[in-house]
């Protein structure tokens, strides 16, 4: 059964969700809410965990480090 997000009522559908792991190339990647991919691991499994990693990363980042993980953000230069 799905979680609830908090902007999320459970009277209306939820939105759909693609799945944020993907394969390319014989290695495994997830997705951040921003869009950038992270990987590449050698099994979804091992995704699935560095995933739990990224988060507790993202809540302890200052934002210049999290702006590095939004695709198209301008990087330090």
């Amino acid at each position: 059964m799905g979680t609830i997000r908090q902007d999320e009522n459970s009277e209306r559908h939820p939105p759909i969700r693609s799945d944020r792991f993907f394969k390319l190339h014989n290695f495994w990647f997830f997705a951040t809410r921003e869009g950038a991919a992270v990987g590449p691991f050698d099994s979804k499994e091992c995704a699935d965990r560095a995933v739990g990693d990224f988060i507790e990363f993202a809540k302890q980042a200052d934002e210049e480090t999290l702006a590095f993980f939004i695709p198209g953000a301008r990087q330090a230069g």
